[in-house]
């Protein structure tokens, strides 16, 4: 291209100078900003392309002389040749570089424009040579403007395009880097070499590294109850494998070797040559490094630098968890406590056992499942009693589950679920129970007593005051109301109930007075309030210290029980010498010591509600009996039997002291608190006795008037009467077998009951009829209609909730109800067949009723009394509620019984009698077996029901030493009253001290 075609020339004079137009004085030119950026463009692109051109021929240069000396030098490199070898690489790098370089010299000022075609060129230089001059600015401008626009069209690329640098020396250059790498990288002797040279002298543990690995692969085969195939790893950097797993390692070298070994941790695997190739193998024990040494055909010993790493992976222990379904804090000996369970491994399952660990620590194992095959996963369901395995009430059972994986390489691993502590229930537990709940309750009556007695009934607060003491009055009630108490000293439940029916009557009566505020009613009923609670509290509270001290001479009991068990079990061991003896010995031991522990609890959180006139602690040898205790153990675990006996002797001594102690204590404080009450109970059940007999002697005069009067009346009838009697038979028979054929799998256990007494009835009956005695007949027949209406009405109630399969319970029910209309179909019919038995009566008989009748009114008014002595209170609560109702119900049948002798019917005063009597050998048996209870628990210390859960209410300071010994002198103070004269004073004492 022409680009200089268009240039004018410029005018010149002789001198050489443009000859000045306008004025003798020229302006400098301007710097032409357009054609330096251009000019430095052009350098840039000018640096950049044989820049780029002379660091590749550095680069090839250098890294082909590198590979050359890798190639020479061997797998091992001192710093001499390392430092020599690089030297070496630098300087042809830098000559070669140089050499490249060479056309940018001269590039630096206008010289760049000899790049450019040379008419534009010479423009250019005379555009930036002009510039500054003193020639004539416009032509300057004007010339440069002309230039820039030339350039504008010639871009620096067109002018020195990247195509140029691709000659002959570019491509040699490029050439020499490709083959210097790729020989470095895959030429064993060069990588060896290139090692060495990068790390001259480098040492581990006195052997010099090298890299001698080239390539390496390794074959894995995992344990067998993995059932994984085998696999095959290239990369051997880095192995993470289970224990056990045997790992082929195969590896080529980079040059001839002679011998090769591969330590692993805890072993060393020699690596054995087979076509250049060099293998070995291992087992996978342990984590650590792998490190491969060997040797090279001179004998010189080498490590290969390459680091490998051995990660053994454990096999993680099954997981397993356990639930109880339901309560498992206290159980029943017998009562099944069902357990929910789960295992899972990531590998497999072997085994899974349920454990119970006794209290002398012997474990006992049930198999729950067994695989055969791994199984990740398994669920299920299993229950134990604490007798099948062996347990005594009052134990402690420890629960878990235990899975075991299918790991047969380093041993079953073994997971465990969290443990459940079970307790079987006891004695103690009951009473522990029945000894929290009084405390409950007890506080609960005085926080009531302290609302009522911190604050006047006054007229302005009687709607806020009477909101809060009803609140605290109904808590009160409630806890009296859930409690149960079985066996209690001088106690039953009905006592219990009667004292929460007179809160109740009370708390109803004060809220109607309230509903039509009266201060005065409202002061009368809260002054009743008062008293009552005050009664009742301290009847608790006495309670409440009664069964503690029962608790702890109960707890000392059973010890005073396991020592003699322990010498009998002593001697056995010192007999036989087996290990079946020393382990019931020292079970029987942990059993002491756990009884030992609880009586400390006890006794410790006694604190000061147990009266100090009636335990005295300092003589309560506890920390002697404990020391004793646990030196008898360590005796017999160190098979010492003579000082075995020793201990166990000295045992007996503190046992037995021990047990006096807190039986004497509860026998004074149940005399001193419940003396009055016992006597009285003595006496009502000697009355009790004395008026059953009579009533049973009077019973059996009436029965007597009424079989010979009946013998008459069925001679009379003669004939027809035991014809009669012999069809009702049959029919007695049929409804018996009626009754018999009811299905027993719809019949619970009351229903079982029920159904054999009408049964039988009913079979007495038939029997009765078939001897000719209607009499007895009718009141059999009688009998068995009650007994089979109680069984057709729990059947229909039975129905109505669980019909049974294929409604089995309903049927029961219809049969049932249609066995009840026939036998009242027979009663009926026997009715017509028995003759009036008082028109067949001698008047000796009917003199002999008319006597009776009188006895029986003796009898009835001495029932009356009776009920009048279980009313009474001797001690703050009734004696016996439920004995008030029994000789209440005696009573109305004494004087339906004294009402038919006086009409002269001997069948309807045998009945009533009966019933009379049987109502009076009831309540004497009840009343006989729990006096027959407290005597063998020593005076007392009945058994605590099982109530419904409840939060306790707290009240400040009552857990307290402090509060504790507060509360029992208060309770005190108020027991023992005030002097005569003083009682408001004391009131208001009191008052101050519930605040």
């Amino acid at each position: 291209m022409n680009v200089g075609a268009n240039l004018a020339p410029v005018p010149v004079t002789s001198s050489g100078e443009a000859p000045a137009e306008r004025s003798c004085y020229v302006r400098p030119v301007s710097r032409s900003f357009g054609i330096h950026r251009f000019l430095r463009r052009l350098r840039w692109r000018l640096g950049c392309i044989h820049g780029t051109r002379a660091l590749l021929a550095a680069s090839g240069t250098s890294a082909s002389v590198f590979a050359v000396a890798s190639a020479m030098v061997g797998p091992v490199a001192s710093a001499a040749q390392s430092a020599l070898a690089l030297a070496l690489a630098v300087v042809a790098g830098l000559l070669a570089g140089s050499f490249f370089l060479r056309p940018l010299r001269g590039v630096r000022g206008p010289a760049v424009t000899r790049w450019l075609e040379p008419r534009l060129a010479s423009a250019t230089r005379s555009a930036v040579e002009l510039e500054g001059s003193r020639a004539d600015h416009d032509l300057v401008m004007a010339h440069a403007q002309r230039v820039e626009s030339l350039l504008a069209g010639v871009p620096p690329h067109r002018v020195v395009p990247w195509q140029g640098m691709l000659d002959r020396h570019f491509a040699l250059a490029t050439a020499a880097l490709f083959v210097a790498l790729s020989s470095i990288a895959f030429v064993d002797a060069a990588s060896a070499g290139a090692f060495a040279l990068l790390h001259p002298g480098a040492r581990a543990e006195g052997v010099s590294l090298a890299d001698v690995v080239a390539g390496s692969t390794a074959q894995i085969t995992y344990p067998a109850y993995m059932q994984r195939p085998r696999e095959t790893l290239d990369d051997t950097r880095h192995l993470s494998l289970p224990v056990g797993s045997t790992v082929d390692l195969r590896m080529a070298p980079r040059f001839r070797l002679r011998a090769a070994t591969l330590r692993v941790p805890g072993q060393t695997a020699p690596l054995s040559e087979d076509a250049g190739l060099w293998s070995g193998r291992f087992v996978v024990r342990e984590s650590g490094a792998l490190e491969l040494e060997v040797r090279d055909e001179s004998g010189t010993a080498l490590r290969d630098a390459t680091g490998r790493v051995l990660d053994a992976v454990v096999d993680e222990p099954p997981t397993v968890e356990l639930d109880a379904l339901g309560d498992t804090g206290t159980v029943e000996l017998a009562q099944p406590i069902p357990l929910d369970f789960s295992a899972r491994d990531d590998l497999g399952l072997g085994v899974v056992e349920l454990i119970v660990q006794t209290p002398a620590g012997v474990s006992l194992r049930r198999e729950l499942a067994r695989f055969d095959e791994a199984a990740l996963q398994h669920e299920g369901l299993t229950r134990i009693t604490a007798a099948e395995v062996g347990a005594r009430a009052g134990d402690t059972l420890t629960v878990w589950i235990e899975a075991a994986d299918r790991d047969d390489v380093s041993g079953p691993n073994i997971g465990r679920s969290e443990a459940l502590v079970i307790t079987v229930a006891s004695e103690t537990t009951r009473r522990e129970a029945l000894v929290r709940d009084l405390g409950e309750i007890v506080d609960l009556g005085l926080d009531a007593l302290a609302d009522r007695l911190e604050t006047a009934v006054e007229e302005e607060t009687l709607g806020p005051r009477y909101a809060r003491v009803a609140a605290s009055t109904l808590a009160y009630a409630g806890a009296l109301a859930a409690l149960t108490v079985t066996d209690a000293p001088g106690l039953d439940e009905s006592v219990l109930r009667d004292l929460h029916r007179k809160v109740q009557r009370r708390a109803r009566a004060e809220a109607r007075v309230h509903q039509t505020p009266s201060l005065r009613k409202a002061r009368t009923e809260d002054e009743a309030m008062v008293t009552l609670l005050e009664q009742q509290v301290l009847f608790l509270a006495d309670l409440l210290s009664q069964v503690r001290l029962d608790d702890a001479a109960a707890i000392a009991r059973e010890l005073e029980a396991l020592r003699r068990e322990m010498t009998s079990l002593l001697a056995e061991l010192r007999r036989t010498d087996s290990a079946e003896a020393r382990q019931a010995l020292l079970a029987a031991l942990a059993r002491a010591q756990a009884r030992m522990q609880e009586l400390a609890a006890r006794l410790a959180a006694m604190g000061e509600d147990a009266p100090g006139e009636f335990l005295n602690r300092e003589s309560i040898p506890r920390e002697a009996a404990e020391d004793a205790l646990g030196q008898l153990r360590e005796a017999v675990e160190r098979g010492d039997l003579d000082a075995a006996e020793r201990h166990l002797l000295e045992l007996e001594r503190q046992i037995g002291q021990l047990a006096r102690s807190l039986g004497g204590a509860s026998e004074e404080h149940a005399e001193s608190r419940f003396g009055p009450r016992e006597r009285a109970m003595a006496e009502a059940i000697d009355r009790l006795m004395g008026l059953e007999t009579e009533q049973r002697q009077l019973a059996q005069r009436s029965e007597n008037v009424r079989r010979g009067a009946a013998e008459r009346a069925m001679e009379s009838a003669g004939q027809s009467a035991e014809q009669a009697a012999r069809r009702l038979s049959g029919r007695a028979r049929e409804a018996a077998d009626a009754i018999a054929s009811l299905p027993s799998g719809a019949l619970g256990p009351m229903d079982r009951e029920a159904h054999d007494e009408t049964r039988q009835r009913l079979l007495d009956t038939a029997d009765a009829l078939e001897a000719g005695d209607l009499g007895e007949a009718r009141r059999m027949a009688a009998e068995a209609q009650i007994d089979a209406e109680r069984l057709a009405r729990d059947l229909e109630l039975s129905s109505m909730m669980f019909p049974g399969r294929e409604g089995e319970t309903a049927e029961a029910a219809q049969a049932a109800r249609r066995a009840a209309r026939e036998i009242d179909e027979l009663g009926r019919a026997l009715d017509d067949a028995i003759p009036d038995v008082s028109d067949f009566m001698e008047s000796a008989e009917r003199e002999q009723l008319r006597q009776d009748s009188s006895t029986q009114g003796r009898a009835r008014e001495a029932a009356e009394g009776l009920g009048q002595l279980f009313e009474e209170e001797p001690d703050g609560a009734p004696l016996s509620p439920d004995g008030a109702e029994s000789m209440r119900r005696a009573t109305e049948a004494m004087e339906n019984a004294q009402q038919s002798l006086q009409r002269g019917d001997p069948l309807s005063a045998g009945r009533s009698q009966q019933e009379a009597a049987r109502e009076l050998t009831e309540l004497r048996e009840k009343l006989e077996q729990q006096r027959q209870q407290e005597q063998d628990e020593g005076g007392g210390g009945g058994e605590g029901g099982e109530s419904e859960p409840r939060d306790r209410v707290q009240i400040p300071g009552a857990n307290e030493r402090e509060g504790s010994g507060m509360r029992r002198a208060l309770l005190d103070a108020m027991r023992r009253g005030a002097p005569p004269g003083y009682e408001e004073a004391a009131a208001r004492y009191y008052e101050e001290l519930l605040r």
